[in-house]
């Protein structure tokens, strides 16, 4: 008697797998795990401000709450991903979720800065599982006429989610306090683990074929020593020897990698994925988009606070339409990457992308008019969300079956080093270029230091020849950010049709 529930439980998974929407059930289970991940990279942000207040803590030690996870995040993704080629894709994403919401508990009752910052590193050790899995789904679940349209609702998802993050992060810290913005994520992984376990089936694994453990921690510090030189380069000096000796580690490390991946009998990652074109174009291409898209979402609320004096909050709605345009137009991404292919489709994101970023960096001003500013952050977001489905299209469809986790982890993780890397290069060039217009407009640059970095008080909030040299400063951010859209759309012509095209 008691097997029979067993029995009903089996009987009522086997009817639901051979439902004709059965892979759009597998959708929605694995993009909520996904969008639990890229939410958790950017609802702290909003939280920031009051967990520094709250510590007694510096702005830079808590910004290596952000740091820390970006980091093990983009360096973990490629071991899960080869993880769960080894062991079964459900395996990975539910261990990836337990993970997630254990460490969720660790960041919601830190008692001090270092104990939130340890919290949020292994928080992003389960994230990190979740993406490259979630993607591996979509590809195992959808035939190819499907699966652009559905990696098109995956780059809504992944779009809207960091926009979705900071809009909700200002009303849970404001309604529940800022541990609240932890804690969110507890009543959903109970959601979400009980559905993965129900719906999801497990993929072909190779269990007898060992890991590279070596390999996975050659790639995973060689890449947090260059991220780690990257964000902190500015703070320590380019010069420093604590910046040289991070990019020196970095380069011996991926040296010993690439060294060692060519020798061991079964690498963490197979370099001859490199050579299919496809995906070594398709992943440039998504470094440098993602690149712009994250250095956007870091400098736009500093814009609308330390210029236009906004609140946590109104900045995060002031942002909210690209987030809306992520939504809407990643489908028809998907579609048209169907139809006329992965390379016209991006093509065609990427110069709406340069437009919006061009009349956004045009209107860029202490008195600016915020209609127009939406109006711009509306061209960047239908220009970007067009091109999610079709460079995760071309970075994965060729891959072969037995190496699609790791080859589904690789868009993400060049999403979030090229994120990075242009927070690195446009923070460094917004700092040069405050000093350049301060110097023009014979304000001491050291006048602006209060008001920047309080979102709009201080001198930054009073002085207009301030407020206009910084907003000055951020359309030559601005303007700059549109070589790296540049970069990809020349990157995205060598892009090759695709099998099912040909």
């Amino acid at each position: 008697m008691n097997s029979q529930p067993g029995r009903e439980v089996l009987r009522a998974r086997s009817r639901l797998r051979e439902h004709p929407r059965y892979r759009w059930l597998v959708l929605v289970t694995v993009a909520g795990g996904l969008m639990m991940a890229i939410l958790s990279s950017s609802i702290v942000n909003i939280a920031l401000p009051t967990i520094t207040a709250e510590f007694g803590s510096s702005i830079t030690t808590m910004t290596w709450v952000v740091t820390i996870f970006m980091i093990t995040q983009a360096t973990l993704m490629p071991v899960w991903g080869r993880a769960g080629d080894l062991y079964g894709h459900k395996r990975i994403f539910i261990t990836g979720l337990l993970i997630f919401s254990a460490t969720s508990i660790l960041c919601t009752v830190a008692w001090n800065p270092y104990s939130l910052i340890v919290g949020r590193a292994l928080q992003a050790v389960g994230a990190s599982a979740l993406s490259p899995m979630a993607l591996a789904f979509v590809f195992e679940a959808f035939p190819p006429r499907d699966r652009a349209q559905a990696l098109g609702v995956m780059g809504g998802v992944m779009g809207a989610a960091p926009v979705i993050g900071l809009t909700g992060g200002g009303l849970l810290v404001e309604a529940f306090g800022w541990r609240s913005v932890f804690f969110i994520y507890i009543p959903l992984c109970a959601v979400i683990v009980p559905a993965a376990l129900f719906v999801l089936r497990e993929s072909e694994k190779q269990e007898r074929t060992g890991f590279d453990v070596l390999g996975g921690a050659l790639l995973s510090t060689g890449l947090f020593s260059g991220l780690m030189g990257l964000n902190e380069g500015d703070n320590w000096g380019w010069s420093d020897g604590r910046t040289l000796a991070c990019f020196a580690l970095m380069a011996a490390l991926l040296a010993s990698f690439v060294w060692w991946e060519n020798r061991v009998a079964r690498p963490m990652l197979d370099l001859t994925l490199l050579r299919i074109r496809s995906l070594a174009t398709a992943n440039i291409a998504g470094f440098f988009s993602s690149g712009a898209m994250f250095g956007s979402l870091v400098l736009l609320p500093y814009f609308f606070q330390a210029v236009l004096g906004e609140s946590s909050s109104a900045t995060g709605f002031e942002i909210a339409p690209l987030a809306l345009m992520f939504v809407l137009v990643a489908p028809i991404g998907g579609r048209l990457t169907a139809r006329i292919g992965p390379r016209k489709t991006a093509s065609a994101g990427l110069v709406i992308a340069a437009t919006g970023f061009f009349l956004l960096a045009t209107q860029l001003s202490a008195d600016v008019s915020k209609l127009r500013i939406a109006m711009a952050i509306v061209v960047m977001g239908i220009g970007l969300g067009m091109t999610m489905a079709p460079l995760t299209t071309a970075a994965v469809h060729d891959a072969p079956a037995d190496k699609r986790g790791i080859a589904s982890s690789l868009p993400n993780m060049s999403r979030f080093i090229g994120g990075s890397f242009a927070i690195a290069i446009f923070g460094s060039f917004l700092s040069s270029r405050v000093t350049s217009h301060m110097a023009a407009a014979g304000v001491p640059a050291g006048s602006i230091t209060n008001g920047a970095s309080s979102g709009g008080g201080g001198v930054a909030g009073d002085n207009f020849l301030v407020n206009q040299a910084l907003a000055l400063s951020f359309r030559d951010v601005f303007f700059f950010a549109i070589s790296f859209i540049a970069i990809s759309l020349v990157v995205v012509q060598f892009i090759p049709r695709l099998k099912h095209e040909a």
